[in-house]
């Protein structure tokens, strides 16, 4: 196997692995959200809380499901070469749990939320090692010369 093919393979491998990264951020941050929370403490909520975390938690949330399976499938079977799209839902899933620890009135009422954003920052840093993986070895493959 040459040189050029190793890293083609390498590249589709770390690819492919953060593709699982972001779908396993993705579904681990949606397990705390819709996971069975405390009903007492979501009736004890005022009715503006609940509908603050529906518009500003869990409507964004449930928009970009499809983007993000999409960006996913796309990172499973696409091209090799193609690195963004996968670099911006990392980078956006980073924001959006950022965003969600922010809502310190969810933690009470969703118990298994503090661990799924814990969690999604970990898969959300192996998709990003992966991904900066698979740049390097994209960017090794072009800066040498393929052998003839």
């Amino acid at each position: 196997m040459s040189s050029s093919r190793g890293a083609v393979v390498a590249r589709q491998v770390c690819r492919a692995l953060a593709a699982c990264a972001v779908a396993g951020a993705w579904a681990v941050l949606g397990y705390g959200l819709f996971s069975s929370g405390d009903a007492q403490v979501w009736g004890d909520l005022e009715a503006g809380g609940r509908g603050a975390a529906s518009i500003a938690v869990y409507l964004p949330y449930l928009a970009m499901t499809l983007v993000v399976a999409l960006v996913v499938l796309c990172g499973l079977v696409g091209k090799p070469d193609v690195l963004w799209p996968l670099v911006a839902t990392t980078v956006a899933i980073g924001l959006f749990s950022f965003w969600v620890s922010l809502q310190y009135y969810l933690f009470p009422a969703q118990p298994h939320l503090w661990a799924s954003v814990a969690w999604c920052f970990v898969a959300d840093a192996v998709a990003a090692a992966s991904l900066a993986v698979a740049w390097a070895t994209s960017s090794a493959d072009r800066i040498q010369p393929a052998a003839h």
